[in-house]
């Protein structure tokens, strides 16, 4: 039996290489051979991943987000689980997607994983042509970026900071509140691309002019 930082080295060296299959065989190597691990969660998720985008094979990464969700792990089954709503969504089931991902999208204190499954909740409703329950769950979300905002200032990090002013400011706007939209783009602006990077930077300049 490998040990697990000798797998979690090759991985590293897969990933370098872009070799999609033995990233996979790896993977699964861990999850065989240490099943309890955390490295073994993340390899679940990862292997659904590869199974939906590489295999298109929906069931297939249903199956390995359903395992990874049941680890609870906080950071890779609040993925797995964010990404098992939107397949159980592909595959018809509506009201098991929206359960799952209203478990990770209300927590009791939000994450980036939870304003991300509250997107994805505002995205069904639109499909649906649910406008009031898209636009309470859009609430929800401007209200958890706020906290994350205030959050990330206490902890002086101004580029996680300058994504949530941006994201904050696009559900503003969708929201039909133009004035905090304008105010919270523009302290975002006001960052910098040396901040924000080069994209986030165009996409706060172009989210101002539109």
């Amino acid at each position: 039996m490998a040990k697990l930082e000798a797998l979690l080295n090759d991985l590293a060296n897969f990933d370098a290489q872009q070799d999609l299959g033995g990233l996979r065989r790896t993977r699964e190597q861990i999850v065989t051979e240490f099943p309890t691990s955390e490295a073994a969660a993340e390899a679940l998720y990862k292997i659904g991943l590869d199974l939906l985008f590489r295999e298109r094979n929906l069931d297939g990464a249903v199956e390995q987000f359903e395992a990874a969700a049941r680890r609870k792990h906080p950071y890779w089954s609040a993925a797995a689980r964010t990404s098992l709503g939107l397949c159980y969504y592909h595959q018809k089931r509506i009201q098991k997607a929206l359960f799952e991902l209203r478990r990770v999208g209300y927590p009791p204190q939000p994450t980036p994983h939870s304003v991300t499954a509250l997107t994805f909740i505002e995205s069904i409703f639109a499909q649906e042509g649910n406008a009031e329950e898209l636009k309470r769950t859009r609430k929800d979300r401007i209200t958890q970026l706020e906290a994350l905002i205030t959050e990330s200032r206490t902890q002086a990090r101004p580029a996680e900071r300058g994504y949530y002013l941006y994201t904050l400011g696009a559900a503003l706007r969708d929201h039909g509140d133009e004035g905090r939209a304008k105010a919270v783009l523009n302290e975002a602006k006001e960052l910098g691309p040396a901040v924000l990077g080069a994209e986030l930077y165009r996409s706060v300049v172009d989210l101002l002019t539109l």
